[in-house]
Formats: C-alpha cells, sequence, structure tokens
C-alpha cells in the first residue's frame, strides 16, 4: 500500500473519529434525557468547565434548572448559550421564552420567541408560543396575525381546531373592544362638553358677581358721598348759627344812651 493511500486511510480515519465524538451524548445530556435533572447539572456544569460543548449542552442544562424549578438560574445559563457559537441559539431562545412566560415576564417571553423566530423563521412552535405571550399581553391584533399565519403553515396541526375557536373568541372580543371604545370616546365627548359648559356657566356667573359688586360699590360710593354732603351741610348750619351778624341782635339804638351824671359830681 503506497505512502498516499495510508495518508487517505488515516484522515478518514480521524476524521470518522471527530464525527464520532461531536455526535456522541455526554453523560450529562443522557441523564437529562432519562428525566434525572438533578444528577444531570453536575455532569452537564462539568462538560462546560472542561469545554466539552455540544450544541445542546447549554440547553438541557437550563432545561435541568428550569425542571428542579430554579427558574433564574435556568435564564441565567440559557443566556451564556446564546453567546457561545457552538450552541444552538434558536433553542436557547426558544426555552428562555417559555422560562419567562412560565414565570409572568410576557413581554420579555415574546421578545425571546422573536428572536428564535429571527433565527429560524420557520421554528412554528416559536411562533405559536409568541402569540400565547401577546395574547396574555392583550395585544390581540398581533396575536391574531400569529395564531392565523401558524395554521395557514401548519394547516394539518391538531392544535388547529383549538386554536379557530380560540380566533373566534378574540373576534368577538376585538368587537367588545371597539364598541366599548366608542362608548368611552363618546362619554369623554359628554364629559368636555358639560366641564366647557360648566365653566363656561362659572365664567357668567363670575361675571354677574363682579358687576353685581361693582353695582353696589357705586351705589354705596354714592351713598356715602350723599352723607358727607349732609354732614357739611349740616356743620354749615350749626357753624352759622353760632355766628351772630344779624342787626337786631345789635345794640345801637337811642334807648341805649350813656348815662353821663357822675361827671357832675367831679365839678
Amino acid at each position: 500500500m503506497s505512502r498516499k493511500n495510508h495518508i487517505l486511510i488515516l484522515t478518514f480515519f480521524v476524521s470518522f473519529l471527530c464525527n464520532a465524538v461531536v455526535m456522541a451524548e455526554s453523560e450529562g445530556e443522557k441523564l437529562f434525557k432519562s428525566n434525572n435533572p438533578g444528577a444531570a447539572i453536575e455532569l452537564l456544569e462539568k462538560d462546560i468547565e472542561n469545554q466539552n460543548i455540544s450544541s445542546d449542552t447549554y440547553n438541557y442544562l437550563g432545561l435541568a434548572y428550569f425542571q428542579i424549578g430554579e427558574y433564574d438560574k435556568a435564564v441565567e445559563i440559557f443566556e451564556k448559550g446564546q453567546k457561545n457559537v457552538t450552541s444552538g441559539r434558536k433553542l436557547l431562545y426558544f426555552n428562555k421564552g417559555n422560562v419567562e412566560f412560565v414565570r409572568g415576564n410576557y413581554a420579555e417571553a415574546e421578545k425571546c420567541f422573536s428572536m428564535a423566530l429571527t433565527a429560524s423563521p420557520d421554528f412554528y412552535a416559536a411562533l405559536l408560543n409568541r402569540a400565547n405571550a401577546r395574547l396574555k399581553q392583550k395585544k390581540y391584533e398581533e396575536c391574531i396575525q400569529d395564531y392565523e399565519k401558524y395554521i395557514e403553515c401548519l394547516p394539518e396541526d391538531p392544535q388547529v381546531e383549538e386554536i379557530e375557536r380560540l380566533l373566534g373568541y378574540l373576534e368577538k372580543e376585538m368587537e367588545e373592544i371597539r364598541l366599548e371604545s366608542e362608548r368611552l370616546a363618546e362619554e369623554q365627548k359628554r364629559i368636555e362638553e358639560e366641564n366647557r359648559r360648566l365653566q363656561e356657566e362659572l365664567a357668567r356667573q363670575e361675571e354677574q358677581r363682579l358687576l353685581k359688586e361693582a353695582e353696589e360699590a357705586r351705589i354705596l360710593a354714592e351713598q356715602k358721598a350723599a352723607e358727607e354732603e349732609r354732614r357739611r351741610k349740616l356743620l354749615e348750619e350749626v357753624a352759622n348759627s353760632l355766628q351772630q351778624t344779624d342787626t337786631t341782635n345789635m345794640t345801637a339804638g337811642a334807648e341805649d344812651v350813656l348815662d353821663y351824671e357822675y361827671e357832675s359830681e367831679l365839678e
């Protein structure tokens, strides 16, 4: 056998071994699949520490933490996995979204499912779950679009009948919301009109009050002026009565001739 053939065989063998290593499941992954998340966590953590990381390592580890109820840790693992180039990111986004949905963080769940769809537009499970997350947030128009697209892409899916029934409820809910919005708009218009009328009435009453006060002030001023004039005249009359300038009160008549008889006595 030639040297060239030896090299080709060796290269094929090495390649086969590498593929076998890549495709082989780790013990941690096997434990996870056998429904033993507690034991799987320890081994999967070691795999990551030793850089023995497959495309599913972070995903299985996050799911294992999710299964034992450690949601915060599960989210942390999914986020770390998203930074690892060997990880399957669409599943990491998808499963993080599922954890956030369970925790009631529907807006964050919607974001994660959208990221999963960006990574893989035909990932219809993420599409369905995003519709559910939008439904929880009462984003009815957007969730209806997702549900309808899901049915369009997977018309034979066993969940289609249930989704169509849900869409019927949503259509009724949207109609109720529309009617309620119209009613609220009319009520708001009525309130604004009533407030406008009330403000006009208050302004009119205020104007009347000011006019009344001005008229009362004018009358009071006139009365005050009249009273002052009356007192002035009264004072003049009193003053005039005390000043004796009438000629009938003056003593210059003949009957008042002085008696000079005392002068003869001097003689």
